[in-house]
């Protein structure tokens, strides 16, 4: 028997407890309340949809202001390895165990108000609602915080705060994501191969250097680069902490806090590895303009590396680095080459436009600034792996 209640079903029975948790009033009794959806990148079949509810309670005869959050999904108890890369149930997990309540080095994620899971495998999470202070857009300044304090974090582990053993965490992350996107990666690399295929007109002005033997050295050596990651120094991990995940805001001291969400990923990671997607998806999903790809990456490592020295890390900055790049390389040099096989067909082109929201022209002047960008770390990591490992 299915019992999982519809989203169009929540009324103040249902919404009660999370508001009261939000307010931190045992007593308040909701007043009115209205639910919206909220727009993200959304490329889980798993995801049932975020909403966000708000409105106004009564605590001790006075109307206050409340807002919450609810994150469904479906994760079936037994639907696979819980050290799978993508396990559905994680971060259901890691709140009902307390693991993301009190994270070291400063970062933080929301605040947990409840949890329900139902017989079909639906997960219901009621998570803090988090406001980013700065905008839509950050500047590099941004960046540059955001990752000092994810070097803070991934650093307290590193230099003695012990790593969190738990069954459900992700171990060899980037190996499970290659796995999964192999196929995609063959079709791809089909077409790199294809001489004719870059005489697309779009290609030949994005492209006037080829990258084929790049992508394809990439390819070849990316069991490689996987092993040199086992062999840097390990970390607790976020693993998703990208512009669209992670948001700025003020304490009560008007202290500046990066808080991050959707924890499904995390798990034990290299060094380095945790700000790949800070600098590389930030790019791809066009949050940051790629024609200042170099601007973003100096921004983003030397955040990252004051925050790990911070934390008191004092090994090689090498090391970080080679983890970083090669997480790049790995995550998004063959993989973040997917768009090309939409050049194949105008009415995937046209799905592309209405999507994103950009002519394709500039799409692919976006991504293949990114994609030569990445590639050029992914040479960088190769330099670092023969003289440090």
């Amino acid at each position: 028997m299915n019992n999982t209640p519809e989203i169009n079903d929540i009324d103040p029975t249902i919404l009660t407890a999370p508001v009261r948790q939000a307010l931190d009033a045992p007593t308040a009794e909701i007043i009115q309340w209205e639910r919206d959806s909220i727009r993200y990148i959304n490329t889980e079949k798993s995801n049932l949809g975020l909403y966000r509810f708000r409105g106004t309670a009564n605590v001790d005869g006075q109307a206050r202001p409340w807002s919450v959050v609810l994150k469904a999904v479906r994760a079936p108890l037994h639907d696979a390895d819980p050290s799978f890369w993508n396990y559905h149930r994680r971060e259901i997990l890691a709140y009902q165990d307390s693991l993301l309540a009190e994270l070291p080095g400063g970062l933080l994620a929301p605040r947990c108000l409840g949890s329900s899971q139902y017989s079909d495998g639906v997960c219901w999470l009621w998570l803090e609602d988090i406001v980013d202070s700065s905008g839509q857009a950050w500047s590099l300044d941004e960046y540059r915080l955001a990752a000092r304090q994810l070097g803070r974090f991934n650093g307290a582990y590193l230099v003695g705060a012990p790593l969190p053993i738990r069954p459900w965490l992700s171990r060899h992350w980037l190996q499970g994501w290659m796995a999964h996107y192999e196929q995609g990666c063959r079709d791809t690399l089909r077409l790199v191969r294809d001489e004719d295929f870059w005489e697309h007109p779009l290609l030949k002005s994005a492209f006037p250097t080829s990258i084929s033997d790049d992508v394809l050295r990439l390819w070849d050596s990316h069991e490689v680069l996987l092993a040199a990651l086992d062999r840097l120094p390990q970390t607790f991990c976020h693993m998703d902490a990208y512009r669209p995940n992670l948001f700025i805001r003020r304490d009560a001291q008007g202290m500046e806090q990066t808080v991050a969400i959707d924890w499904v990923f995390a798990g034990v990671g290299a060094v380095g590895e945790e700000i790949a997607n800070l600098l590389a998806a930030s790019l791809i999903w066009l949050e940051h303009d790629a024609a200042d790809a170099k601007g973003l990456d100096e921004a983003v490592f030397s955040g990252y590396l004051d925050g790990l020295r911070a934390a008191g890390w004092k090994e090689d900055f090498r090391l970080a680095r080679l983890g970083y790049a090669t997480a790049c390389a790995l995550r998004w040099g063959v993989v973040g080459l997917w768009w090309l096989r939409s050049l194949t067909s105008a009415e995937e082109q046209a799905e592309f436009e209405k999507h994103w929201g950009y002519p394709m022209p500039e799409l692919v002047q976006q991504w293949s600034s990114a994609i030569y960008y990445v590639l050029g770390l992914a040479e960088e990591a190769q330099q670092l792996r023969r003289a440090l490992l």
